[in-house]
Formats: structure tokens, sequence, C-alpha cells
């Protein structure tokens, strides 16, 4: 009884475990990777960025899908293709074929990502449900770190092809789980996908995360410029179509809430600034500081170890207060940790930048347990999975565009100096903090908007007027207890709510 009722939450993490740590398992092992098949750092650089072009430019559209035809279905389709696509990966004979089978593990991936957090939301309820979110959270944070620190160790020990070897029985047995445990979709009509709209999405996210890794690599110049201008005349038409299409990939009425504005708002702003710097700050502490990469990634384990027993100690409790606490403060607490960068003008040495990893752990600690049921709050329950997986895009798309901004800046370093490397990293500080700072803000802002509105509803219910707008008492259109709002009585469902007795 007890394992089908953790099941579900199990299958999830795991899930959520592989593809967020295979995300950057490889980034370590490039090097025996390009020793092994005989090839530059160029190709293989695609190894990694494949990936994650896959998982940005899909993640909305699987959650559409999986909202249209089934998200159980589509989420064990997408276990299934990571699961094999692992396998191929590992048996690769030549890196054409590795970057092709990375490509088709980052569907897969896209595919899990978008239904993971329907899937939760479906399985758990009450103070049941907040503790699921806050376990998925500090899960997500620790496979950041695992993710690099593996990777080195599994190509140092036994050869880079394990990397991806040993992900294929683990996801045999979360497929298994999966197949078992996993809550049936409930019944309903044949779902319609918006096919036009979706490749307009994909390939105008694709275009955005294409430009900013040129960027990152090369720096400023034609190829980013050209991507540039695809992505922007690529989401004109998207947002042209969505406006006539009866059947949108994104509902346009999502965007007419505040809450889940600032939820998209947070989820850039402060993966842009908590893990965009990290390659800056692993060249500085390796160049700068003089480093090994051992040291370097103890150093840079403290964000993710931090990050963990935040999300896993206070992950629950933080879903229970004011949404504007742990989405503004924890983001704002990641701005004031870019701006602490500046504290290499003071002390040059690794100490300096210890402070920065402790607050930006803190702060991503206290966003990401609340992120997910945040974005599901406002959206019709039929499009839960869209609404989780346009945050979690904002959330790749924050990380993408964040890693290239900051190296972009740093990228002309060719023999610094203690100056020039206390100016560089000092600027990519500045940058990261600005833009966390400015999501921080509007964020906080359009909360108390939203707590107003909702409390001038109540007001006018009160009255004897007609109750219109915001869900009332902190339920949703589903009856679900929401996270930031004091509970009352029962759901619509009759169930007890979180924070009765």
């Amino acid at each position: 009884m007890k394992l089908r009722h953790f099941a579900p939450l199990i299958v999830a993490c795991t899930a959520t475990f592989l593809l967020l740590a295979y995300a950057t398992v490889v980034t370590v092992a490039i090097p025996a990777i390009a020793a092994d098949l005989h090839t530059d750092f160029a190709a293989l650089q695609w190894v990694v960025d494949l990936y994650t072009l896959a998982l940005a430019a899909l993640l909305i559209v699987c959650g559409a899908v999986g909202d249209a035809i089934g998200r159980r279905r589509v989420f064990l389709a997408g276990f299934a293709v990571f699961t094999l696509a692992s396998l191929a990966c590992g048996l690769a004979p030549g890196v054409r074929e590795l970057i092709a089978f990375r490509g088709v593990q980052g569907v897969g991936g896209a595919a899990m990502f978008a239904t993971t957090l329907p899937l939760i939301r479906a399985s758990y309820q009450g103070r049941e449900q907040h503790r699921a979110f806050a376990v998925w959270g500090a899960v997500a944070g620790l496979a950041a770190a695992v993710g690099n620190v593996c990777g080195g160790l599994l190509a140092e020990a036994l050869g880079w092809r394990w990397i991806f070897l040993l992900a294929v029985p683990v996801g045999a047995a979360g497929l298994v789980l999966a197949v078992v445990f996993l809550p049936r979709d409930p019944e309903r009509g044949a779902g319609r996908t918006d096919v036009p709209g979706s490749v307009l999405l994909s390939a105008g996210i694709a275009a955005l995360v294409v430009g900013a890794l040129l960027f990152g690599e090369h720096g400023a110049g034609a190829g980013p410029g050209l991507a540039a201008v695809v992505a922007a005349v690529t989401m004109l038409a998207f947002v042209v179509h969505e406006r006539r299409t009866p059947d949108p990939v994104i509902d346009p009425a999502l965007f007419r809430h505040p809450r889940f504005l600032a939820v998209v708002s947070v989820a850039f702003g402060y993966y842009f600034a908590a893990f965009g710097p990290l390659t800056v700050m692993s060249s500085w502490f390796q160049d700068g500081a003089g480093l090994d990469a051992v040291d370097t990634s103890l150093l840079l384990a403290l964000q993710p170890a931090v990050f963990f027993a935040v999300s896993a100690t206070c992950g629950a409790a933080l879903q229970r207060v004011p949404l504007w606490i742990p989405l503004g403060v924890g983001t704002a607490l990641c701005a004031a940790g870019c701006a602490g960068f500046a504290l290499l003008g003071v002390s040059y040495g690794p100490a300096a930048l210890v402070p920065s990893l402790l607050l930006t752990g803190i702060g991503a600690g206290m966003v990401s347990p609340v992120l997910p049921s945040a974005a599901m709050r406002d959206a019709d329950p039929s499009r839960a999975g869209t609404a989780a997986a346009v945050a979690n895009t904002a959330r790749q798309v924050g990380l993408a565009l964040g890693t290239a901004v900051c190296g972009g800046l740093f990228i002309g370093l060719a023999a610094p100096g203690r100056r020039e490397y206390t100016t560089a990293v000092g600027e990519v500080g500045a940058v990261a903090a600005l833009v966390a700072l400015g999501a921080a803000v509007s964020a906080v802002v359009l909360l108390r908007r939203a707590d107003a509105g909702v409390r001038g509803a109540r007001s006018r219910v009160g009255a004897g007027e007609p109750q219109t707008g915001e869900p009332q008492t902190g339920e949703s259109q589903t009856g679900e207890p929401q996270a930031g709002e004091p509970q009352t009585g029962e759901s619509q469902t009759g169930e007890p709510q979180a924070g009765e007795s």
C-alpha cells in the first residue's frame, strides 16, 4: 500500500533526476569522448547542445500534446524513448551517431519534463501535494550537482560509454513502476493539437537557444544575429497564428493572470542568475584562483547542496505562505548572490565567491519547490500540463541565455590578469543581478496585485455581490488547495484542505 502511494512521486523524481542530470553529465567527459571517437571539441559541443536544444524547444509542445491525448501516455512514451536513446548513445560507433541519439534523448526528456508535474498534481492532494512538490524541487536541485561530478568520475573509472549505459537499468525500472502505478488518464474526447502553432513555437524557441549557444561560444557575430532575427520573426508569426486558431498551443487566457506572469518572470530570472554564471565561476576558480578540477567541482557543489537542503527542509512550509515571499525573496537572494561577485575586488581568492554560491543556492531552493504548483494554479485543469511546460521552458531558456550572456561577457579574456578577471567577473555578476532583481520586483508587484484582486472579490461576495474572476478561499477550479493562501473549509470534493487540523 505504501509503495502504491509513493510510487508516482518516485517515478516523477527518477525521471526528473535523469533528464536534468543528463543535461550536464557529459560536460566533464568531453575530452575522453573526443579521444575515443577521434573527433574535435567543436563537434562534441553539439553532444551537449543538441540535448539542451531539444529539451527547451519541445517542452511546451509536449505539454500541449499531453493535455490533448493524455499525460500518462506522453510520459510513458518519453520515458521509453529516453531509455532507448541512452542505450543507443552508449553504443554509438561515431560522433555523428552520438549527436543524433543525444537529440532523441532530449526529445524523450522533453516529453517526461512536460508531463511530470501534472502527474504529481493528479496523484496527491492537500498537504501531501505540497510535500510532493517540495521533494520534486529538491531532487531537481540535486540533479544539477550530480550531473557534472558523476560524469567526470564515471568517465575516469569506467569509460564514457557507461555514463549512458547506467541510465538504462534505472530508466527501465522507472518505466515499469510508471506503467504499474501512475494514475490512468481520465476519459476525454479526441484531443486536437495545433500542428502549425507547435511547429512555429518549436522553431522560434530553437532559434533563440541556437543564437544563445552561438553567442556564448563565439561572441557577437552574424550567426547569433541571424538566429535572433529568425527567432523574432517566427515568434511573431506564432503569436499571430495563435490569436486566430480555435485550439491554440498555449491558452492566451493564461497570460491575463498576474500570478502566471509572475511565475514565468521568476522562472526565467532565477535560473538566469543562479546557474547562468556557473561556467564563468568555474573558469575563474581554475584560471584566476589556480584550483584544480576536483577542488573546483567541490566548491561549485556548495550551491546545489544548499539548494537541496533548503528545498527539502523548507519546501512544504514555503507552499503555505504568500507566494511573493518564496518567489520574490528567493529571486532577490539570487540577485544578491550575483552582486556578491564584486567581493573579488576586496579579497581576490576562492573564498570571495563562496557567499555568492550560498546565496544563490538558498534563493533557488526557496523558489524551486513552489514554482510547479504556482505555474498550474490559474490554468484550466485540462491545460495544466501546458502551463507547467511554459514555466519549465522559461527556466531552460533562462539557463541557455544566462550561460550565453555571461560567457559572452567573459569570452574576450585571452591572457587575463587579476584586474581583467575582477572587472569581467564583476560585469557578469552585475548583469545577472539586474535580471534577477527585475524578475523579483515584477513578481512581487504582480503577486500583490493578484492578492488585492482576491481580497476585493471576497469583500464583494461578503457584501452580497456575485462572485467572479479569481478562485476564492484558496481553491482552484478543481477544488485543490493552492500554495500561498490560507485554506479554509473543505474543497468542492469534500476533502479537508491543507492547514486544517
